[in-house]
């Protein structure tokens, strides 16, 4: 699944995600979690130029696969967030969702924001820089 910060950067034609995504595409269907289309949506309202920011955040979720949250992510996600609450080292609740969801639908997540995700065992991450 591709987290929000490889979708911005391939929208806006950042190397080496645009070919990362373009490779990936070839072999296995590109997904992408109803949180990160969240933060996406979010971004483009915040921003000046949001009718061109909407519009290419439309244009590129048509191109994925969304995994929505359900019982069993968010079940997930809150005995992750208890493990990590008793070492001490809890994270922001989008990020815990997301990697629920992603755990939940087999997939592993294409991030650069690592730091955010390594904590949680069991979670693939891939970093494309």
């Amino acid at each position: 699944a591709l987290d929000s910060d490889i979708l911005i950067y391939a929208l806006r034609g950042k190397e080496p995600f645009v070919s990362t995504v373009k490779e990936l595409e070839k072999k296995v269907a590109l997904a992408t979690t109803d949180i990160n289309v969240f933060e996406l949506y979010a971004g483009a309202y915040k921003s000046s130029h949001s009718d061109r920011e909407l519009a290419s955040v439309k244009g590129a979720l048509n191109a994925l696969t969304l995994l929505h949250t359900s019982e069993g992510s968010m079940e997930l996600a809150g005995k992750i967030a208890a493990d990590l609450h008793r070492k001490r080292t809890p994270i922001d609740a989008k990020d815990l969702f997301i990697a629920s969801i992603c755990m939940v639908s087999g997939c592993s997540l294409l991030t650069r924001n690592t730091k955010h995700f390594e904590r949680i065992d069991g979670l693939r991450l891939f970093d494309p820089s």
